[in-house]
């Protein structure tokens, strides 16, 4: 059995992208963050990517959190996600876990996910 880091690739597919919900600070309450939070390719473990760069969707230069053990894979942009950041995004992530989980499995609908995920 393969492990999940074998599959992991760091970008985003254009299908990924329309799968995945972007979420910024109006709902996670971490300023300048942009997350994906969604369905997951039945090869990949769940998992939340993370942009390095501020207020901006970047398919492209990100990193990847695993859920629930919340692993960091690829590289992280050091000067804007901070260890205070970082924290925070984990934060984020326990509060609405099984929120996120439903959604990552189908049983809610984005709109469900977007209008019950609580801030930090």
């Amino acid at each position: 059995m393969k492990r999940y880091f074998e599959f992991v690739d760091n970008g985003l597919s254009e299908d990924e992208l329309l799968e995945m919900a972007n979420v910024t600070d109006e709902s996670t309450g971490i300023n300048d963050v942009v997350l994906w939070i969604g369905p997951n390719p039945t090869s990949h473990g769940k998992r939340i990517k993370v942009s390095n760069i501020p207020n901006k969707i970047s398919s492209s230069d990100l990193f990847t959190i695993t859920i629930p053990d919340m692993n960091i894979i690829g590289d992280v942009n050091s000067k804007f996600i901070t260890k205070s950041k970082l924290d925070d995004i984990k934060k984020f992530i326990t509060i609405n876990l099984q929120l996120i989980e439903d959604y990552s499995e189908y049983k809610i609908t984005t709109k469900r996910f977007l209008d019950n995920l609580k801030s930090i």
